[in-house]
């Protein structure tokens, strides 16, 4: 029998989703994963630095209005990390359109989509980010 090298399983893009709204984790959560993203949840801002380190994730999707520290904040904690130097943050909120436009424009490598938008709203920003890393 020949040994013949096996080709590497390519790894899922991995997308953290952090919302302190237990219901809208598990819909983003199932909505991405069915789509071929492998999702890493959390339900607060507290201890996200080091899922970040742990999993690496591609994209951050963060809901902005959370009880100890604020979406906006927290992005800003995650893109100071070292180990994760192109990761990119997604600001998922039903906060006001024009104040969650600043904030992702004064936010280095963050964009935004609205709640109300929908989940394919969302899938179509992290997909076109994806593509972008790899195309």
């Amino acid at each position: 029998m020949e040994d013949t090298p096996r080709p590497k399983p390519s790894r899922l893009p991995t997308v953290l989703i952090v919302d302190d709204n237990p219901d809208m984790l598990v819909q983003v959560g199932s909505y991405l994963a069915a789509r071929g993203i492998r999702v890493v949840p959390s339900n607060s801002a507290l201890g996200v630095s080091s899922l970040v380190m742990r999993h690496r994730p591609e994209i951050v999707v963060l809901d902005v209005m959370m009880p100890a520290l604020d979406g906006g904040a927290l992005a800003k904690l995650l893109l100071g990390l070292r180990s994760v130097p192109d990761m990119r943050i997604v600001f998922y909120s039903s906060m006001d359109e024009e104040r969650l436009y600043e904030l992702a424009r004064s936010t280095p490598r963050a964009s935004y989509v609205l709640k109300s938008d929908g989940l394919a709203a969302l899938y179509d920003a992290v997909s076109t980010i994806l593509e972008h890393r790899t195309g």
